[in-house]
């Protein structure tokens, strides 16, 4: 038998108790799930781990909304220097599960899988909403912290190389003098 485990900041709810009202959810990280956190995402610190969830059952009970604000603060390392940058996140999402991929009917639902976000299917153990603010939180963190003192000297992928340069260096190219060689009989 295989034992489910459970993620650094789990909040799991029963759908019995989450499909039933609209409600509003507090979530705050323990110091110890913050480390946690911050070491699944490599960040140096991470505090003040907090989320907001409003949940609005739609659709007579077969979607769920969720409408979130996830704060915290966190202290990245630089991508040049590796020396910390902190920052503070105060940032909205929204989340759309389905409970059931069958309406009141019994006919099958089916999930436009062309529109923007489609929803998350529920397990039917219930949500876990910790781990689904822990996936936010993730795509909030910015992917290349640089400290305001770094600078990059080196090339851009970016830039594309002079015209004038690119002739220079072909003419002083080692191998270039090659060409201008005859070999005499």
């Amino acid at each position: 038998m295989e034992t489910q485990c459970e993620n650094e900041f789990s909040r799991r709810y029963p759908v019995d108790k989450i499909q039933a009202r609209t409600q509003a959810l507090k979530l705050k990280a323990k110091p110890e799930e913050c480390e946690a956190i911050a070491k699944r995402f490599n960040l140096i610190e991470l505090d003040g781990f907090t989320a907001t969830l409003q949940l609005e059952p739609k659709g007579k009970g077969s979607l769920l909304e969720v409408q979130g604000t996830l704060k915290a603060n966190v202290v990245q390392p630089c991508i040049i220097t590796a020396e910390p940058v902190s920052s503070s996140l105060d940032e909205t999402f929204e989340i759309l599960y389905s409970f059931d991929p069958v309406d009141d009917a019994g006919n099958e639902v089916l999930i436009d899988m062309d529109a923007e976000e489609p929803p998350e299917m529920v397990d039917p153990q219930g949500i876990d909403f910790g781990e689904a603010v822990v996936q936010q939180f993730a795509v909030m963190l910015n992917p290349y912290p640089k400290s305001p003192d770094s600078s990059w000297t080196g090339d851009s992928v970016e830039e594309t190389p002079n015209e004038e340069e690119v002739q220079k260096s072909e003419k002083t190219n080692p191998f270039s003098v090659l060409k201008d060689l005859q070999i005499k009989k």
